[in-house]
């Protein structure tokens, strides 16, 4: 049995996490570089940049040990991951034009060096990619539900762009937002594990895959955006206080917003709103989300979620791949627990 977390360090949880599956992992890697290809010069080169980019893969690994628990892994597990990668991927590339990112875990963004209009282009091939390598195998179920999670993404980065400098932003409205640009797709990675893992049987505990993925995703998004309040450099694959800047409201600073007197509140919203300078006012800003509750509270919340997520598997019968899937929840939720402290 996995334990539930120990002093171990990051990279070895992830190697705990991948144990079980390690094999078909691997095999998952090597299709996906494999799926990185085109006749197009300039495409390939593109694609020989993008497998220099070391992933941790998570999403992979979630919907492989789902599988597993659910009964089995065939190859269309495989294939199912590597659409789920290709389809990560390309939401990465497309992020960064719209966040115009210039760097992404200390290498250049594809839209850094070669422009929107071929990032964009790129972020389209890597989804078109996805579509065909699960229709070659016929995987249509898992297409629809990927098909799904991607329209709930673009209607996610809408609804970014519409909540962009609104500092009113309730947590319910984050929580729909993460839940749709981040959660939507760790849920179907996981409801999709479920489905070719227990093969042509119908599958009672599908559901409960989705729930776990989706309280996974949602964990993972509050302590990703918590980073940033925790004063960590850009080794998380983003700017530090990115958010701020670029106008998005996020739980901590949901959450102290809410706490804060009024005198507070209006300085605060000055910086948001007008007169931000990085260089300037980050610290003020970060004592205050810290000052007034914003990640005391968001640690507490994405710990919730964690052991929701743990709670949705109760009725899976025991394995080595279900311990794992509750390691992975502790773990979206503790990689912050070492900088807090």
């Amino acid at each position: 049995m996995i334990p539930v977390f120990m002093e171990i360090s990051h990279n070895q949880t992830l190697e705990m996490l991948r144990a079980p599956v390690k094999r078909e992992l691997d095999l998952l890697e090597k299709l996906f570089r494999a799926s990185l290809h085109s006749e197009m010069p300039l495409m390939e080169e593109i694609c020989e940049l993008l497998k220099r980019v070391p992933g941790k893969r998570l999403r992979p690994n979630i919907l492989l040990l789902a599988s597993k628990s659910a009964g089995s892994i065939p190859e269309d597990a495989i294939t199912a991951g590597v659409a789920i990668e290709l389809i990560h991927t390309a939401t990465l590339v497309h992020d960064d034009i719209i966040d115009k990112h210039k760097v992404r875990r200390g290498r250049p963004t594809i839209y850094s060096q070669w422009g929107t209009e071929i990032a964009t282009i790129v972020g389209d091939f890597l989804y078109s990619k996805s579509i065909a390598c699960l229709g070659e195998e016929s995987l249509f179920e898992v297409m629809e539900i990927l098909a799904r999670a991607c329209n709930i993404m673009s209607l996610g980065e809408m609804m970014q762009f519409q909540q962009s400098r609104n500092i009113y932003l309730s947590e319910r409205g984050y929580m729909e937002l993460i839940f749709r640009k981040t959660a939507s797709l760790v849920s179907a990675a996981s409801e999709c594990g479920a489905i070719v893992g227990s093969g042509d049987r119908k599958y009672e505990y599908r559901s409960n895959f989705s729930l776990f993925g989706e309280n996974v995703g949602l964990a993972f998004q509050i302590t990703d955006d918590l980073f940033d309040y925790l004063a960590v450099d850009e080794r998380i694959g983003k700017p530090i206080a990115s958010d701020f800047t670029e106008g998005r409201v996020t739980l901590p600073f949901i959450a102290a917003f809410r706490n804060a007197p009024e005198m507070k509140k209006r300085r605060v919203s000055e910086l948001f709103l007008v007169d931000f300078k990085k260089d300037m006012h980050w610290d003020e800003v970060v004592t205050f989300v810290q000052n007034y509750g914003g990640v005391e509270y968001s640690m507490r919340k994405a710990r919730e979620l964690g052991e929701s997520a743990k709670s949705s598997l109760a009725n899976i019968e025991p394995s080595l791949e279900k311990d794992a899937l509750s390691l992975a929840a502790d773990y979206v939720v503790r990689r912050i627990d070492g900088i807090s402290s």
